[in-house]
Parts: C-alpha cells; structure tokens; sequence
C-alpha cells in the first residue's frame, strides 16, 4: 500500500482509490494476480471504508453538525485531524471519543447558537475552511481552550472546556475566531496598528503577550480594569485587546457592558468605533443595527 498527499496528481487507471480528508490510500492491483487475490484486497479495503466510515461520523451526523455546515459550507470536523504545519509544530491534542457523546453534545449546542450569529459572508470573507472539535489541547504545553491556525485556515476548540461555564465558552469561541482573522485580514496575528495605540492614555504599553498571563503569577480576571479596555487580559498584547473587544460585541451581556462604558470611556469608545467600522467595512450588513439585533434576540 502506497500512501500519497491529497495534492498528488493520480492518474494510474489500475489503481483503485480510497481517499479520507488528508491522504489518498492507494491500492495497486496488479492485473496478473487470482480472482481469489483481488477478491481479498477488495474485501480488505471495503473494511477499511467502513471503519473509516464509522470513526468520520462518530458526531457529524448530530442536528446542529450538519445545521453549520450546510449554512457555512466548510468542514466541521469530529474526529481525528492530522493538522496543518504550525499547528503540529506548537500544539497537541486528541480526538473525541464516543464516551464524550454527552459532553459533546452539550458544547454543539452552545457552539452552534454562537456560531449562527455571524452571516456567511463574514466566514467567507475571512476564508475559514475548519473548524476541528478536540479534547486535551495544548498549546506550547499549555492547556487552551482553543487554537487559532491561519495558515491553515483552521480553528480548534477544546470541548471539554464547559466545565469553566457557558459564558466563558460563548466569548472565547469569537475571542480566538479574532486571531484568525487578523492574520487573513492584515497578514499578521500579531499586527501592530498605529492608529489602535494611539487610542490608549500616553505612556501605556501592552505587556509580552497573551501567553504570559497564564505562568506571570500576577494574572486575575476583570472587568473594565482602566480606561479603554474591557478586561484585564486586553492590556497583556496589542492583539489581545483586539480580540477581547470582538468578541464582547458577540454576547447580550457583553455587549450592554460595552455600549454603557463607552458613554463615558473616550478610549474605548474610539476602540469600539474602530472594530465596529473595520467590520462593516468587510460585510455591510454587520452594522451597529445587526449587532443590537443579534444581542436583543439573545436576551
């Protein structure tokens, strides 16, 4: 048995191909073998197909998995997932198992009701081809809720990870979307705005990155901690205080937050008016008017 790349070109008329979504099996029967032979192999792989079959479709076939990829038209995967190259060179983790069925089913439906908030053009535009549902991830052996790979075009979300509660789950899930979309938009997810930092109160400057909150030992969550910022963790990295204030345009409760603090925040009212056009500006529709929709729907 050969084991190709799916970019490989196949075009051997006597070979029979068995393709799942990173390789390309390739069985090569050689004309001159017994019925008897070829009878085995053909078996063998059909055996093959079924297993995979099997394990492809361990929670694909759940209402809400097939809900998202009918409307989205990109893969939702739920089961094993090799990953692309920067993904494999900084993060681990393992697939989900039929004994998560209740687990599983329980984050699907939260994720789902977020996930349906953003019109197609806004995943289109973005160009998220996966979104890969897994246990045990961690990142540079952290353990994360969730990976964003956009050299990949990828997203991986930690299932496991309800158990920190619903509304956690419901803002990080747009939170890492930000990181991806950054790096499609501006070729970086990393990306230093001069305009962004010329928002904040003369002197400030971000800390070394997201990554330190978790082993700086001085890390504590909250709320609207200074003047135009909506967490804590927003003061860690330029791209963190970008994403924190995506995704608190996501949720009912954020949100509220948000456009009271603004009243009086200069700061952070210039931030606000920043994401808000950067938004518009790629997909019209999401405009102040469908943000107030989404989050009133919400309530």
């Amino acid at each position: 048995m050969k084991i190709f790349r799916h970019n490989q070109h196949l075009n051997n008329e006597d070979n029979e191909t068995l393709r799942n979504r990173h390789n390309f099996y390739i069985f090569t029967f050689n004309k001159t073998k017994s019925s008897k032979m070829k009878g085995l192999i053909i078996f063998s792989a059909g055996m093959l197909i079924c297993v995979t079959l099997l394990a492809n479709n361990r929670f694909s076939s759940l209402p809400q998995v097939k809900q998202l990829k009918q409307k989205y038209n990109i893969n939702f995967v739920t089961d094993s997932f090799n990953g692309g190259e920067y993904a494999l060179s900084w993060a681990s983790w393992t697939t989900p198992e039929e004994s998560d069925s209740t687990d599983f089913i329980e984050f699907i439906r939260v994720f789902s009701e977020e996930w349906n908030k953003y019109p197609l053009a806004w995943i289109q535009v973005n160009k998220l081809k996966n979104i890969v549902f897994v246990k045990n991830l961690k990142v540079t052996h952290q353990l994360r809720f969730a990976m964003p790979d956009p050299y990949d075009e990828t997203l991986y979300y930690d299932m496991e990870y309800l158990i920190y509660g619903e509304e956690y789950v419901r803002e990080m899930i747009h939170h890492e979307f930000w990181h991806d979309i950054e790096e499609q938009q501006f070729g970086d997810m990393y990306y230093k705005n001069s305009t962004w930092c010329s928002y904040n109160i003369e002197g400030f400057k971000y800390g070394s990155g997201g990554s330190t909150a978790y082993d700086d030992g001085e890390y504590t969550y909250g709320e609207h901690p200074r003047k135009g910022f909506v967490t804590t963790y927003s003061v860690y990295g330029e791209e963190e205080d970008r994403a924190e204030l995506y995704c608190w345009f996501f949720t009912s409760r954020t949100w509220n937050l948000l456009t009271t603090w603004i009243i009086e925040d200069r700061v952070l009212r210039k931030k606000y008016n920043w994401m808000l056009s950067f938004i518009s500006g790629l997909v019209p529709e999401m405009n102040v008017d469908y943000f107030k929709k989404i989050n009133t729907l919400e309530d």
